[in-house]
């Protein structure tokens, strides 16, 4: 039996995939759950498993394409226990090869050929088929960002495109209906076509070009969109965390070893309850404040930097943080973080590591208004009250830099966001 090997629906946005690189080959015998093919999308690079165990007989799809969603890729014969020519000759005597006439060649005609794996131009992936169950709405990317910054639900607008998908010109009609301002067309409609860039000039013998992957890509359009979107301003606060400091080494006596970003994702939690304009984004000319507190980490990989989302982190307890956190560098690193886990945060905490550096300022992730940078944790001497009497001391002491759209966040609460965080890590009031 022949069984298809289809390109996923790796999140609800998520309509298509590229086919990044083939680890499987024509002829390859694979086991159940064997990983075949990493596929890349706008969002995550993820590894497809083999839904069955037998010998990969047709690949559909070349490394680079972009197939749709539920279209066929390749084909696994389960009935097959090893890799076999494409057509097997029965006979090694000479004429059966290459003359008609004799009674090798007759015989051998008498049965079907084997089929063999397209080679000039490989099938076209049929369309998408429509969701068997749910009221699930499939949307592109553009779509996506759209309905975030407006704060859309996308259920209640009537989609007009391929099995009923609510496309662009959907959610602008929407919008006109409402009395929303639509979003504003791309200045190359208003304005001549800016000319062509200039070729690249050849690259230097000993160079090396390295093409950007779709990871890459979404990254540059998004930072690139986030600069052009929102109005930047940073704020900077040092932080002394000597009482964090001892409670992690409290910890680490009992066996649980913290990192000091659970410290700032609880003091950041508890400063967006009352600071909730940071927790908030911008929907034309309105502001939408949160009501649950979504945040995101931003994790460096291998393939590029992705922002995991912590679901209700203020649900969560400073344990429950610490451990989510640990969830999220694990499965990062193994490329196991889905694309629906990378959207729908409300403000982003970055972490540059222990290689990391005095503090620096950070693009917000868009539709947010607001991330918190942390700096390298450096031992250094400061001047502390010490009874009335100053004192200089060695503590560890790190800098946080607070970006934010100064659109809907104004300096003072910018500045009083980040104060409340710096004096909760500074007096070590967390729960448990």
């Amino acid at each position: 039996m022949r069984v298809d090997v289809v390109m996923p629906q790796l999140g609800e946005s998520v309509v298509e995939g590229v086919v990044a690189k083939w680890l499987v080959k024509a002829g390859d015998a694979v086991a159940k759950d064997q990983p075949l093919v990493e596929i890349s999308t706008d969002k995550v690079d993820a590894e497809i498993p083999s839904p069955a165990a037998g010998v990969v007989v047709e690949i559909l799809a070349k490394e680079g394409e972009t197939v749709p969603i539920q279209a066929v890729i390749a084909r696994i014969d389960t009935e097959k226990e090893a890799a076999k020519p494409a057509e097997p000759p029965p006979l090694k005597a000479p004429w059966d090869e290459e003359t008609e006439g004799f009674p090798g060649a007759m015989a051998r005609r008498t049965e079907p050929p084997l089929p063999s794996p397209p080679r000039a131009e490989p099938p076209k992936a049929p369309p998408a088929p429509p969701p068997s169950e749910g009221p699930k709405v499939r949307i592109s990317p553009v779509v996506a960002r759209m309905a975030a910054e407006h704060g859309l639900d996308l259920s209640r607008i009537p989609g007009t495109g391929i099995d009923g998908r609510v496309t662009k010109k959907d959610v602008e009609d929407f919008l006109a209906q409402r009395g929303a301002p639509a979003p504003a067309a791309p200045q190359a409609a208003k304005a001549p076509a800016a000319p062509a860039p200039p070729p690249a000039p050849p690259v230097p013998e000993g160079d090396q070009v390295i093409p950007f992957t779709p990871i890459r890509k979404r990254i540059a359009e998004h930072m690139v969109m986030s600069k052009r979107t929102s109005a930047h301003v940073h704020t900077v606060a040092e932080v002394d965390l000597r009482k964090v400091a001892a409670l992690r080494a409290k910890a680490k006596e009992t066996g649980v070893s913290m990192t000091y970003l659970p410290f700032v994702l609880w003091a950041a939690v508890a400063a967006l309850r009352e600071y909730p304009y940071l927790n908030a984004s911008v929907a034309g000319e309105s502001t939408v404040l949160k009501k649950s507190i979504h945040m995101g980490i931003a994790v460096d990989t291998d393939r590029g930097l992705i922002v995991p989302v912590i679901r209700d982190a203020d649900r969560k307890s400073l344990s429950e943080l610490s451990k989510a956190v640990e969830d999220i560098a694990a499965r990062a690193s193994a490329h196991r973080i889905l694309p629906d886990e990378l959207s729908g945060g409300t403000f982003t905490v970055t972490n540059p590591g222990p290689k990391g550096n005095l503090f620096g300022t950070a693009i917000i992730n868009q539709p947010q208004v607001g991330i918190l940078r942390m700096g390298q944790v450096v031992k250094r001497a400061v001047v502390v009250d010490a009874g009335g009497e100053d004192a200089i001391v060695i503590r560890p002491m790190m800098y946080l830099c607070l970006g934010y759209d100064h659109r809907i966040v104004d300096g003072v609460a910018a500045n009083g966001f980040l104060f409340r965080v710096r004096e909760i890590l500074e007096t070590g009031t967390f729960s448990p």
